[in-house]
């Protein structure tokens, strides 16, 4: 992968091109530092319903069948995601259509006019969503832990789509006033990668390098308060119990995050993690067996998740309590060995898209002010040794941190 040209716009607007010589679709995708952690009481779920909005209709283009027709007869891709940290949207096509899918996503985002019809219609939508996740554990359970760890905090809502009763709340007056709020061109990143060359800057300078917002404020500070209680039980009427274990863990800034995740891998991060073989291949308590962990700003987890048989509950928490626990002096090199290979293997397939790519690049530049290759990135794992996990082990998994929410009947 050639070097990485970056720019800022004189709005504040940053911005990437990512050559990827040799392949015919492109991705533009734009990044926005606007989640649901940042969001104050009245506010939860606005982060998330504004991505939802952003398709709804534009000065340009005024009806959601104007948009959607438009990228379908390209026959491009598109979506977007909201997290707790950011928000971002994307268009994939071929690298013909690049002038178009930088001007329709700036449009999209800059231009919304969020329409009265399409406000009261998409609340509907998202109450609909969130049900969805709350009628399926295996889903939603990881939004409801990380809602039981952090959800003490002054300010954030700690599950992004917020409650049904928040969405009702909602309407256009909020949705504008909290996109003139937090949408700051200094917190926007764009990045274009594919068989492109660093002029596509002018592209998205014709595009983006007129926004401005003077109403715009700075993020509040956010000062995360993790819960004091060690479990939380939920009762639903299911046919499978469903868990979340975890213990507190590492910032994304924190140099120990690659031991982490190489941790994280040996524990339940494939079908050949320990607790994937020890809960469902060995014991066959459980279809699914995964990797929930998560790392913000202030703090971060690594948990698991899993659903069982009701009367396995207790047995199957015991596994990864006890796995856990153990950690530390069980380690061993080949299972070191076989997680760096897992994630190499698994990055280097990955780099071959453009969709990848640039999420990767547009996380890093927004959130850690950082531009590092993906090669780079790669080479710190390969560097990681035994005494670096085992070390981790020792200072995470302690029984008085360690962390459960549970689904029973």
């Amino acid at each position: 992968m050639d070097k990485y040209h970056t720019f800022t716009l004189k709005n504040g607007i940053r911005g990437a091109i990512v050559p990827m010589p040799g392949l015919k679709s492109v991705t533009i995708e734009v990044f926005v530092k606007i989640g649901s952690k940042y969001e104050m009481k009245g506010e939860f779920g606005m982060s998330h319903f504004l991505e939802h909005m952003a398709f709804k209709g534009t000065k340009k283009r005024l009806l959601p069948k104007d948009i959607n027709n438009e990228i379908d007869s390209k026959g491009a891709s598109y979506n977007a995601g909201t997290g707790h940290e950011l928000t971002s949207y994307y268009i994939t096509t071929v690298k013909e259509n690049l002038p178009w899918a930088v001007e329709m996503i700036s449009d999209i985002l800059l231009n919304s006019t969020y329409p009265l019809e399409e406000v009261k219609k998409e609340r509907g939508v998202v109450i609909e969503e969130i049900r969805m996740y709350q009628d399926n554990p295996m889903m939603g359970l990881s939004g409801e832990f990380v809602k039981f760890l952090y959800g003490n905090s002054n300010i954030g809502c700690w599950n992004i789509a917020g409650g049904v009763d928040d969405i009702k709340g909602f309407n256009r007056e909020k949705l504008l006033n909290y996109h003139s709020k937090y949408f700051n061109p200094k917190e926007i990143v764009v990045v274009i990668s594919g068989d492109v060359d660093p002029i596509t800057e002018s592209v998205v300078k014709d595009c983006f390098g007129g926004f401005e917002s003077e109403k715009s404020k700075d993020l509040p500070k956010v000062e995360v308060v993790l819960t004091k209680e060690s479990k939380m039980v939920m009762k639903k009427e299911i046919e499978q119990g469903h868990f979340c274990i975890g213990v507190p863990s590492l910032t994304w800034s924190d140099k120990r995050k690659y031991a982490l995740k190489l941790l994280d891998i040996i524990l339940s991060g494939n079908t050949s993690s320990r607790l994937y073989n020890k809960i469902r291949e060995e014991r066959a308590l459980a279809y699914y067996v995964f990797s929930i962990s998560e790392s913000f700003a202030e703090t971060g987890f690594l948990g698991v998740q899993s659903g069982v048989k009701l009367n396995k509950l207790d047995e199957a928490q015991e596994l990864v309590v006890n796995e856990f626990l153990l950690m530390k002096d069980s380690l061993k090199e080949d299972e070191l060995i076989r997680a760096k290979e897992y994630l190499i293997g698994k990055t280097k397939l990955a780099m071959d898209r453009t969709d990848f790519v640039s999420g990767y690049v547009g996380q890093k530049m927004l959130l850690e002010n950082e531009v590092e290759t993906i090669e780079s990135e790669v080479e710190r794992y390969s560097k990681i040794k035994l005494s670096e996990l085992k070390d981790l082990s020792e200072t995470l998994f302690k029984e008085d941190k360690i962390k459960s929410l549970i689904v029973t009947k």
